[in-house]
């Protein structure tokens, strides 16, 4: 009698969760929460190979260039998986699994990855493989839109390879990350400066094979990202990339390139009949931008003006309003012509009040991938237009030699949109217009 009057608590607990267990859905039942992602990239390098690591399948890659010598341009070609955090929680529901992406395993380490370069002999035959396989799993997605990532000065492959992982996470597409030969440490900037140079002949390669690709399925998009050094890459290679159809959109995030050479190939490259949408991603918190315009003399980096695209190129066009001479009016004209026709297709967003880290020098991976697909901003974040020219006040110390013109005309042409959190606090000169969803 004594062990059955013991045993009654046990037997209420045990039908407690037995009826717990029934009033659970199956929709709840088979929802599993999932901290980590492997999600996969396809890359192309052309860094030197590492040697292998005993008991390895994959492979690394090291800081230096795959040639030293005679160059036959033919960069690695492979996929890779790195592990992120779900801090969407995401389901891996059956199109993510289509596009490679799996649970983490237990052992799995925000950042762990793993690389395999394509097998063959042949390089034409492993580049034609690769691409398809680009193209197979655009076709997975409902607008088969391929995204490209470039990493910027002090990326190890590892690093860049995150990077990319997140920038896939959002926005849920095929994308290949093309990693050059940075040294990854402070010290070898200019030698970062030299191998990005000595890459550009193969990303233009990659151009031209993404090309060659869209012109034999016209249904195909691509998106062009880069930042900070690897942005050089893009602005490069405008001659291959003036009027393609297929060309969704090009965007430089933090961009250290020279803001005049930018002007140069605005003024010969952008044209009226291209469609692609042209963004700027600045922070007036990056100090990275800044110390490399002391390097390069006090010049100023593109990535600093934060300032409307139209209205950078206006004002720099003619500085502090000055009237043109006839020696260049009419290449002013034609190019104000251009700029105008075009100015609707062109943002500068301001990240300021989204940025962190000693440097402030980074990727805004959620709020890049929103503004791709629905020309907004992600969750929890707004866009205010704000006057052109709000450069840092430490870029504005350090520049002697370049002048963005008159702040109000600037602001004629065009705005700047600042994204900020939903609950910072807006002044009552921003708060006029609150833009949710920008021309």
């Amino acid at each position: 009698m004594k062990n059955k009057i013991e045993s009654t608590p046990l037997i209420k607990l045990a039908a407690f969760a037995f009826i717990a267990l029934l009033s659970i859905s199956p929709a709840m039942a088979s929802k599993k929460q999932i901290h980590f992602i492997r999600i996969p990239v396809f890359f192309l390098t052309d860094r030197n190979l590492l040697p292998d690591k005993p008991n390895s399948e994959a492979v690394v890659f090291g800081p230096h260039r795959k040639y030293l010598d005679d160059c036959k341009h033919e960069p690695y070609l492979g996929t890779a998986y790195c592990v992120v955090e779900n801090i969407e929680d995401k389901p891996l529901t059956s199109e993510l699994k289509a596009l490679g992406w799996a649970e983490a395993e237990a052992k799995d380490k925000e950042a762990d990855y793993k690389a395999t370069i394509l097998p063959g002999d042949n390089f034409g035959s492993m580049e034609k493989d690769f691409f398809e396989k680009v193209h197979q799993e655009a076709l997975l997605t409902s607008d088969k839109n391929i995204f490209v990532f470039a990493h910027g000065y002090k990326n190890s492959f590892a690093s860049g390879l995150h990077t990319a992982a997140k920038m896939a996470y959002y926005a849920e597409r095929p994308l290949i990350y093309y990693s050059w030969p940075s040294v990854c440490a402070f010290r070898s900037y200019t030698s970062d400066e030299n191998n990005v140079e000595w890459s550009q002949e193969h990303y233009n390669r990659m151009v031209e094979k993404l090309d060659a690709l869209c012109l034999a399925d016209p249904s195909l998009k691509i998106r062009l990202f880069a930042h900070s050094m690897g942005t050089r890459l893009i602005v490069r290679a405008c001659p291959l990339l003036k009027e393609k159809s297929w060309l969704a959109e090009g965007t430089l995030i933090c961009p250290d390139i020279d803001d005049g050479l930018v002007k140069h190939y605005a003024s010969r490259y952008l044209s009226v009949n291209g469609t692609a949408t042209i963004r700027i991603y600045v922070s007036q918190h990056d100090k990275a931008l800044a110390i490399s315009q002391i390097i390069h003399g006090g010049y100023c980096r593109f990535g600093e003006c934060a300032d409307s695209l139209s209205g950078w190129a206006l004002g720099t066009l003619l500085p502090n309003g000055e009237k043109s001479t006839t020696e260049n009016s009419e290449e002013s004209k034609k190019l104000a012509d251009i700029l105008e026709k075009t100015k609707h297709r062109m943002q500068t967003i301001d990240f300021t009040n989204l940025d962190y880290g000693i440097l402030g020098h980074k990727v805004p991976a959620k709020l890049v991938c929103s503004m791709s697909f629905t020309n907004g901003p992600c969750e929890g974040v707004k866009l205010i237009p704000e006057e052109s020219g709000q450069r840092s006040g430490l870029s504005q110390k350090l520049s002697r030699l370049t002048k963005l013109g008159d702040k109000q005309e600037l602001s004629v042409k065009g705005t700047c949109l600042r994204a900020v959190k939903d609950d910072v606090p807006i002044s009552k000169k921003l708060a006029k217009v609150l833009v949710q969803e920008p021309n």
